[in-house]
């Protein structure tokens, strides 16, 4: 009795033998290009944060981003490589270590933006307390502590794909595949495990993110005074909260289809493998958005975030001056420096001014709690009257 399963990743697809211009061509130049583009945008807004840390600019909930970053560099830089290549050649090219490493760390990348998100969305509705400081800075040993628990538990959730993936022949000579395949004797625990890991890798941390935001909406609804000083792109801000909701959103359901395959894979019957697999074009699919979020994400934050856009504005000042004093225009440089530094003012001004209640509305109310009943009003006058 044979009750190994294929899971789906990297040199284990059985249509790419029989795939056309599609599968060959097609599809490893969209990775590539999504690869190109989520390295050029982490590496920008990795700079940008990193800037603004140096400055003490940061806030914790904004600083959690980096271990996103460094995510979405190892997706593009390690985990797609393999896949495109084996698209292309219908074989494996790269050994037994990057066999049994490429997948896990896939998986493990996908579970530490799964459970940052988590992070950021806690960290995000304390500073969204009306207890809490607007923006606190961060706190080194926390921040290490947190990136460490994170990338812990989503190194160790997907550990059966590091332990039960080999390289076998292929149905040509010459070829090579990367299976993943568990024993007899692991079969109870491997039905157990692709049970809970769907759990514990998205639901949980998505309703607990999720959950957060609305916290946070909640927490802001509830305590208007405390947030309406809130500093342009904080935490504490309304339009940071929906930001984060969107991206959790976005990052669960770009990550949906790569489930629906992963599940299909595993809940099918082994016997009927062939004839049940999952169709070319969700799989293609499901490749292409897995790898699409890490180029999309940083553009979501850019927008919904002022602090990074700014962060990124005093990036590009700092270039433009240190640029302008190797070339020898020194007064110039200083010039576009003022100029840079009044659009930055203008820009953290104009944020703030969407969220600002004008003062006379603002102590409307408070102003007449205060005030006593002036004697104009008084309904019996005659009484204060002195006598004839």
């Amino acid at each position: 009795m044979n009750s190994s399963r294929d899971a789906p990743f990297a040199g284990d697809r059985p249509w790419w033998a029989g795939g056309g211009v599609e599968t060959g061509v097609v599809l490893p130049l969209l990775l590539a290009g999504v690869c190109l583009a989520t390295l050029a945008a982490n590496l920008l807004l990795l700079g940008v944060l990193v800037h603004q840390l140096r400055r003490g600019k940061l806030c914790s909930a904004s600083a959690l981003v980096l271990n996103l970053c460094s995510a979405d560099l190892l997706l593009a830089l390690y985990c797609a490589p393999p896949r495109i290549a084996t698209y292309s050649r219908r074989s494996w090219l790269f050994g037994g270590f990057l066999c049994k490493t490429a997948d896990w760390l896939l998986h493990g990348c996908l579970v530490a933006k799964s459970l940052t998100w988590a992070a950021v969305g806690q960290a995000h509705y304390r500073q969204a307390l009306p207890s809490a400081k607007l923006c606190p800075g961060v706190r080194w040993w926390r921040l290490a502590g947190v990136a460490a628990s994170v990338w812990l538990a989503a190194l160790l959730l997907p550990l059966p794909q590091l332990i039960f993936t080999r390289l076998e022949a292929g149905s040509a000579p010459g070829l090579l595949r990367c299976v993943f395949q568990a024993p007899v004797y692991a079969a109870n625990f491997m039905d157990v495990f692709a049970k809970v890991y769907p759990l514990l890798a998205c639901l949980v941390p998505a309703s607990f993110a999720c959950s957060c935001c609305w916290r946070a909406l909640r927490a802001r609804k509830d305590h208007p005074k405390q947030h309406r000083l809130a500093p342009p792109g904080s935490p504490a801000g309304q339009k940071a909260t929906l930001g984060l909701l969107a991206l959790v959103l976005l990052f669960q359901a770009m990550w949906l289809p790569e489930w629906v395959v992963w599940l299909w894979e595993w809940h099918r019957s082994p016997q009927a493998r062939r004839g049940t697999a999952p169709p070319p074009a969700l799989v293609g699919t499901a490749e292409v958005l897995l790898f699409l979020n890490g180029s999309l994400s940083p553009a979501v934050l850019a927008a919904t975030s002022a602090e990074l856009r700014v962060g990124l504005l005093g990036v590009w000042t700092e270039l433009r001056c240190r640029r302008g004093g190797a070339g020898g225009t020194g007064g110039s440089a200083s010039s576009r420096a003022a100029e840079t530094s009044q659009s930055l003012r203008e820009l953290q001004e104009g944020e703030a001014a969407a969220d600002k209640i004008l003062p006379d509305v603002e102590h409307f109310w408070s102003d007449r709690r205060n005030t006593t009943a002036r004697e104009e009003s008084d309904p019996i006058p005659w009484e204060r009257q002195d006598g004839p």
